[in-house]
């Protein structure tokens, strides 16, 4: 039979107890700040003055937050913008959010996106379940709603960014549900909010993607995700030797 020195017992014990504190404290979120500096989408300049210019109109997005847990998993990110989105809640003219592009590793291939739009100028039934889509992998193509051309359609008397991706229009297989809050139409700026459910693991850095669907102003940003402090691991390990080695221990 194996004997338990108590005391090393104690210690070892005392060491996991230790980890699962640490643990605990590092299950708080970890936010990355990041800016706006794209004009548009790698591939989607249309040769007009829009390309060299931030916005056109508005509303003007600032960049926001991107929030992580310790373990890399991206859970929420957050858009601040300044100006209106419209000067209307519905009917034509009106803008709506985009849907929100997330491309891991950042190599030009969405992976992810959350479905804000439902048809052209079309919001989904409701920004408090949204599908998030895999997108990425196999021989799927990319295929978008666009934004339309200057003072046509929906955009009569409007000057916008002429004919760049604003939603996704493409197959996909939802893995989970989400959320957007903080969009108010007529509100003179404010935050959008996107509540990423339980998250998708980011190993290395995610490209994040968004635009009105006028695309007046295009938010392409490059966020590495945090690299998880070793310090749980360690105490774990050392936790663990300890105990281990108490319990083989042979008896006296």
């Amino acid at each position: 039979m194996l004997h338990l020195d108590l005391r090393t017992l104690r210690w070892g014990t005392l060491a996991l107890a230790s980890m699962l504190a640490i643990a605990a404290g590092d299950a708080r979120a970890i936010t990355v700040p990041f800016g706006d500096s794209a004009r548009y989408w790698d591939g989607y300049a249309n040769g007009t003055g829009d390309d060299s210019r931030d916005t056109i109109g508005t509303p003007d997005l600032l960049g926001g937050t991107a929030t992580f847990d310790t373990n890399g998993v991206l859970t929420n990110v957050s858009i601040t913008y300044t100006g209106r989105f419209s000067i209307v809640t519905s009917g034509n003219g009106r803008v709506i959010p985009g849907d929100l592009f997330l491309d891991l590793g950042g190599d030009g291939s969405w992976d992810y996106v959350m479905k804000l739009v439902g048809a052209p100028q079309t919001p989904v039934a409701s920004y408090a379940s949204l599908s998030i889509l895999h997108v990425g992998g196999g021989d799927m193509s990319p295929s978008y709603l666009m934004s339309g051309s200057d003072d046509t359609g929906h955009w009569q008397g409007f000057g916008i960014r002429d004919r760049h991706p604003y939603a996704w229009n493409g197959g996909g297989e939802e893995i989970g549900t989400g959320s957007m809050s903080g969009f108010a139409p007529t509100a003179n700026g404010g935050t959008l909010s996107f509540d990423l459910g339980l998250g998708i693991l980011v190993r290395d850095g995610v490209r994040i993607s968004f635009a009105p669907s006028c695309a007046n102003d295009v938010l392409v940003a490059d966020v590495t995700a945090p690299v998880p402090e070793p310090a749980a691991a360690l105490v774990f390990g050392i936790g663990l030797a300890a105990v281990t080695r108490a319990a083989r221990k042979p008896r006296s």
